[in-house]
């Protein structure tokens, strides 16, 4: 079996030296002329070379790598925030590798492929889930820093940018009961399903007690079963509009009510969280559009400056890294940051005035 083409074969074939092909690949072309990066890039092409970043020790040498842990990109406010990331560590000069993990893991598998990351020696990661506890993620903490995105969060030794999902629920409570909707049915799912759909319809229902109105809640598993338990008790028990938790669900309800012949806004509204799927405008959803740009570039432009001040921190040199465990490493770092960008509310025609006479 042929061996596979080095970095000297690539040299060869292009003419020039060993050291120019590695400043090709390794320092982004550095002092290295426009003709000669284009023999190399043909040569490396021809040949089939491909450069080993991990084997170079390249993301350890210069720390140009950044991972992220990412939840199921199907879900478009995640996969928009993997876009986002990428697209503002790119800017930066620097790459991101991803670990994905299932929509249906609950916390294990998001640890293992955090710790796959650190493995891997990143300069800094990203968390991009709602689901696994911060308290499970700073078992992870060492002396790489970690960042939570997107998914609101308070804990000390962990930093955050974050959608702040407590305006969110509020400004949605409040939108909802200008509409004229005095009872209204909430779905709801364990906190193990999602820390952030929790933080959403806490926040939303405590500001709809404070305005003086009533919520049902509704259990939303399974979806499909949730959003039609929805319908029923909104007939049953008049009320006027359905609260979803995010948007996929809000699309599942309204796919149930056009097969029940249940018309929205006119017998019952309906609403949703994250404002990110295409075609949102054309059905016309009323949802909370996440602020994902904002809180990506915020959150690249913040690791920059954690990895600034890790490199600024006195290293003992006959000390190997992390010897002194994951509490000390946490005790080194400046104290952590939490910030909440809010979002905007997409008005839509699913959210309408209450009816007057709600169905029985």
């Amino acid at each position: 079996m042929a061996r596979p083409p080095t970095m000297e074969d690539v040299a060869r074939a292009a003419g020039v030296s060993r050291s120019t092909v590695s400043r090709v690949f390794q320092n982004g072309g550095e002092r290295v002329s426009p003709d000669a990066m284009i023999r190399i890039h043909e040569a490396a092409k021809r040949l089939g070379y491909v450069h080993n970043l991990v084997a170079s020790g390249l993301a350890m040498r210069q720390g140009r790598q950044l991972g992220l842990l990412i939840r199921d990109a199907t879900n478009p406010a995640y996969g928009h925030l993997h876009t986002e990331l990428n697209r503002a560590v790119e800017a930066g000069g620097r790459t991101l590798i991803s670990v994905t993990a299932s929509r249906h893991d609950y916390g294990t598998a998001e640890v293992e492929g955090l710790n796959r990351l650190i493995g891997q020696r990143v300069a800094g990661v990203f968390v991009g889930t709602g689901v696994t506890a911060a308290e499970d993620l700073v078992e992870t903490v060492t002396a790489t820093p970690m960042m939570i995105v997107g998914r609101p969060n308070e804990h000390p030794q962990i930093e955050s940018v974050s959608y702040d999902e407590r305006a969110h629920g509020r400004l949605m409570a409040e939108e909802i009961a200008a509409a004229g909707h005095r009872r209204i049915a909430v779905l709801t799912a364990p906190l193990l399903y999602s820390r952030v759909f929790d933080l959403r319809m806490r926040s939303l229902v405590d500001r709809y007690h404070e305005l003086g109105l009533a919520t049902v809640p509704v259990d939303l598993l399974p979806v499909e079963q949730g959003v039609v338990r929805a319908l029923d008790l909104a007939a049953e028990q008049a009320l006027t509009c359905i609260v979803c938790p995010v948007d996929y669900v809000a699309l599942d309800l309204l796919r149930a009510a056009a097969a029940r012949g249940v018309r929205v806004p006119e017998e019952v509204s309906t609403v949703g969280f994250d404002g990110m799927g295409d075609g949102l405008d054309l059905i016309g959803l009323a949802t909370i559009r996440l602020p994902v740009e904002e809180v990506a570039r915020s959150a690249v432009a913040r690791m920059e400056e954690l990895l600034a001040d890790a490199r600024e921190e006195p290293a003992d040199p006959s000390a190997p890294p992390d010897s002194a465990g994951p509490s000390a490493a946490a005790d080194r770092r400046p104290a952590v940051r939490h910030t909440a960008i809010p979002g905007r509310l997409l008005p839509g025609r699913t959210l309408g005035p209450a009816p007057e006479r709600p169905r029985s």
